[in-house]
């Protein structure tokens, strides 16, 4: 008999600037299987720097080989990734992001002129309604921690990679965000508000036809005022969810100078992609801590998400101590 086939781990590091983490930087990864707590067998490997190949993890030929890698490294919070699905054939390559336990969101790589250059269909939207964008862009820049800043670049970057069925981006249809209605549609480290081109609630029908988008039901219970809400289906985790309030509506001048009927539209991040992981994982605690989704956490999650399925995910700013 041939000796029992196994399958292996690569595990690829990055610190919060996205950059391969630094080789004086200790850590350690706890892997097991895919079967029950009780059952599976759990291996402790001990590194440094990125990346590291993990050999030698047995190799079930079923759904016990959806492996869980955990990190976890001094001063840094904990990163993981399920499953990690191996095979004899190649490594399984997981790609997890350690932010250090102190780090800010630095957005010294976001400045307007970067943005313009960089991301020009972004500094279209936030140039619309005013007719100095850069220092209302500035303001918010300038905002204590740049929360609010690194939700809306978490959001309009994420939104960029979504092709909807009529081979368009949500980012392709006209938006202007909402800047001065704090008291009915405030922009927030979570989510911020915008008049959309009601054509993009079709299109979004339609991603939802083919599997793309699941109908998130009663969607006024947690965003008031709602009538119509869809979450991206891409991903197990940092789903892009948009929201659409049909009972506010306003015909805008487009830029080519024709009218533009629009719908206010609420884009925000999930951590979960699960429904109930979400609502008892998310929502209930922000309830009862009156706390918000932290764009730093959307920021890793969708970062490992996107690298898992072969993409990228570049918003511009990074997280450093």
């Amino acid at each position: 008999m041939g000796a029992t086939p196994t399958g292996s781990i690569l595990i690829n590091l990055v610190d919060g600037t996205r950059q391969p983490l630094s080789a004086g930087v200790k850590w350690s990864a706890t892997i097991h299987d895919g079967r029950p707590p009780s059952q599976w067998k759990q291996r402790t490997v001990q590194g440094s720097g990125s990346p590291e190949l993990v050999k030698g993890l047995t190799y079930f030929d079923n759904f016990f080989d959806q492996y869980t890698v955990i990190v976890r490294a001094k001063r840094y919070h904990d990163a993981a990734w399920m499953p990690a699905n191996i095979s004899p054939a190649r490594p399984a390559a997981v790609h997890l992001m350690l932010l250090p336990k102190d780090g800010h969101v630095n957005l010294s790589g976001a400045g307007w002129q970067t943005l313009s250059s960089q991301r020009p269909r972004f500094a279209e939207i936030l140039s619309f309604g005013t007719d100095d964008p850069a220092t209302r862009y500035g303001n918010l820049m300038d905002e204590p921690e740049g929360l609010k800043l690194a939700c809306l670049l978490n959001l309009l970057t994420a939104m960029s990679q979504i092709i909807l069925p009529s081979k368009k981006t949500p980012l392709d249809y006209y938006w202007q965000p909402i800047w001065d209605d704090p008291g009915h549609f405030p922009m927030q480290q979570d989510r911020f508000f915008a008049y959309a081109d009601q054509a993009l609630i079709q299109d979004v029908k339609g991603a939802a036809a083919l599997g793309a988008f699941s109908r998130e039901s009663n969607p006024g219970s947690v965003h008031p005022g709602a009538t119509l809400s869809y979450k991206q289906n891409q991903f197990d985790v940092a789903n892009v969810q948009l929201t659409f309030h049909e009972r506010n509506t306003s015909t805008v001048p487009g830029p080519n100078g024709a009218t533009i009927n629009c719908v206010v539209i609420e884009p925000d991040i999930d951590y979960f992609k699960d429904p109930l992981a979400h609502f008892f994982g998310e929502v209930v605690p922000h309830w009862v801590t009156n706390g918000k989704t932290d764009p730093r956490a959307a920021y890793v999650l969708r970062w490992m998400a996107s690298h898992q399925a072969g993409s990228d995910f570049n918003p511009l700013y990074t997280i450093t101590a």
